[in-house]
């Protein structure tokens, strides 16, 4: 069974690491680019894009084939641990409490989400989540599912905004609504639980129009209001793009398609994951990052790095295992 690829998600991607890797270079130094739309400036919003529509595309890929899960842990492990791997290698730390990280577990550990490679939370978030998706796939079918992720995006909701002002400067609590994988079930389960919504809905060109709206609502959305600890409303904020996107089958689809954005797209976990380690050894070797000139070359050494790594790890070394494990050519 041929598998569509919706390439218009793609870009997406990469204007979500690049909103990353702009808010931890303001974060950990004096730079900033001045006024710019909230979305763009505060990346640690994408990262609910992120979860929320690997829950949608995941259920899209496998919810008329079977999974092998097995094989499904293997290929998702070869395709992300090597390039995190080198991210851990270039923090130059080799501390014993780095274990943690490499068994991607920091998130459930207090002080240590933010160890060593402080953009891998994510990861480690993902990995649970990932060890979770062919569960939640099978009970997927069950007619609680819905109620499921009703209640738990509610739950999620309440519990933060309640945690959040009962303590609102206890570094474990915030640590705990930020980092926890716990925290994130609901988002992703939330992009499961959408596509199943939407995917007997019929595709139109009309689409195209409702996406560049909403794109220039999102740039404008007062998210001030709502960030930085209520993750079920600024996962909802992105279901109508997902929808928009998904259905859209005129020119804006085609055009968020080109190959130049799918590329982009394609390189923006290596970004993701790669930036914080780059930032701190361009600021042990070149210096804080203070000019628009410094952030410029900044950034071109994250994108060439991140070029080098989707080529011969993500790419070329992803090949060589899915052929020596699993005896398959990807």
């Amino acid at each position: 069974m041929i598998i569509k690829k919706y390439n218009q998600f793609e870009i997406f991607r990469f204007i979500g690491a690049l909103s990353v890797l702009y808010y931890h270079a303001t974060v950990h130094s004096s730079f900033s680019l001045g006024k710019i739309p909230f979305l763009l400036e505060h990346g640690i919003a994408w990262v609910f894009f992120f979860f929320l529509l690997s829950g949608f595309l995941l259920t899209y890929v496998y919810s008329n084939k079977n999974l092998d899960t097995q094989i499904f842990y293997k290929t998702r492990f070869f395709k992300f641990y090597p390039v995190y791997l080198l991210s851990l290698t270039l923090t130059l730390k080799f501390k014993g409490t780095i274990i943690y990280n490499m068994l991607l577990v920091q998130s459930w550990i207090f002080n240590r989400s933010l160890s060593y490679n402080s953009s891998a939370w994510y990861l480690s978030v993902l990995a649970f989540l990932l060890l979770l998706f062919p569960a939640l796939l099978q009970f997927r079918k069950n007619k609680y599912f819905t109620y499921f992720v009703l209640i738990i995006n509610l739950y999620v909701y309440y519990f933060f905004n309640y945690l959040f002002k009962l303590n609102s400067n206890s570094g474990t609590v915030l640590e705990f609504i930020k980092y926890n994988p716990l925290m994130y079930i609901s988002t992703f389960t939330l992009g499961m639980l959408l596509y199943d919504k939407i995917k007997n809905i019929k595709k139109r060109n009309i689409y195209s129009f409702f996406t560049i709206i909403y794109i220039i609502f999102l740039l404008f959305a007062p998210y001030n209001k709502f960030l930085p600890y209520n993750s079920t409303v600024i996962s909802l904020s992105f279901i109508p793009l997902i929808v928009f996107l998904y259905l859209d089958n005129g020119f804006f689809s085609k055009f968020l398609g080109n190959k130049v954005f799918i590329y982009l797209g394609s390189i923006s976990y290596s970004i993701y994951i790669l930036h914080r380690p780059l930032y701190i050894l361009f600021e042990k070797f070149i210096g804080e990052i203070r000019t628009h000139a410094d952030f410029i070359i900044y950034f071109l050494i994250v994108f060439f790095v991140s070029n080098l790594t989707k080529y011969f790890i993500e790419n070329k070394f992803y090949q060589y295992l899915c052929k020596k494990y699993l005896n398959k050519a990807v």
